[in-house]
């Protein structure tokens, strides 16, 4: 009986110690979303600004053609 109390306070602590992993884990998950929104965001504004600074959306090729 011993024996089984010790493995349940074994695993009490073990869950709560993948609890508060799984937490940290989670905050940095939607941490690291906010930021990809945030490079996509960026990107397709300077594509936007490089699409609209070209003549006709056509790049000339380059003078070794």
């Amino acid at each position: 009986m011993i024996r089984l109390q010790m493995i349940v306070g074994h695993q009490e602590e073990d869950i709560a110690n993948l609890s508060k992993e799984l937490y940290t884990q989670q905050k940095e998950l939607i941490l690291l979303k906010q930021q990809v929104a945030a490079l996509i965001e960026r990107f397709r504004s300077l594509r936007d600004a490089g699409d609209s600074n070209t003549q006709g959306g056509v790049e000339p090729p380059p003078p070794h053609y």
